[in-house]
């Protein structure tokens, strides 16, 4: 189990990467026109914090001035960030998919293509319902699994890792209200 374990933080850890490379930035440079040198430089304090806090609603107000520093509207941050934070989760949907993949594979269990959007939909769903605390993806991810009807028993093992997987959900998270904003402010000052 160790060594699937330690697979399963890998593949969550480069999907993140992944996700966070190709997806936000690719909006930063090619949409919003912003050098990705200046993005980092304003995203690297509520990243910190973010890693820290493990709350990406905690993170609120670094997330805020942040965007201030990039010269983002109020309206366009306030959206973007405040209700990002509720509604706008991509770690823990990535995090979540991962995790019921990780789960069915390990226990034996073949989820069909249906299965599988019905658990991208879930997860989804689920996402936008978690509260702003530590760990709120990790509670989130029981309620999927008893969706669809999946073992539990796996739970306690994933937990052993959660500590880091959840800075990092909280990280993309942060990164993907800033980036949320950020599109937001461009399509509003092209108006």
């Amino acid at each position: 189990p160790v060594k699937s374990l330690l697979l399963f933080v890998v593949v969550v850890v480069l999907g993140f990467l992944i996700h966070i490379t190709f997806v936000y930035q690719a909006w930063i440079l090619l949409f919003a026109r912003i050098p990705l040198k200046t993005f980092w430089k304003a995203a690297r304090e509520p990243v910190s914090y973010g890693f820290g806090a493990n709350s990406s609603l905690a993170t609120l107000p670094i997330t805020l001035n942040a965007l201030d520093k990039l010269k983002v509207s109020r309206s366009a941050s306030t959206l973007g960030a405040c209700v990002g934070t509720n509604l706008n989760n991509d770690g823990i949907i990535l995090y979540e998919a991962m995790a019921v993949m990780f789960i069915a594979q390990a226990m034996g269990i073949d989820l069909s293509l249906w299965q599988q959007i019905g658990m991208i939909l879930t997860c989804l769903i689920a996402a936008m319902g978690v509260a702003g605390v530590p760990e709120a993806g990790f509670v989130s991810l029981a309620v999927i699994l008893a969706t669809m009807n999946l073992p539990l028993d796996l739970l306690p093992l994933l937990l052993t890792v959660d500590w880091l997987l959840g800075r990092l959900r909280t990280l993309v998270n942060v990164l993907s209200d800033m980036t949320v904003s950020i599109i937001l402010h461009r399509l509003e000052s092209k108006e």
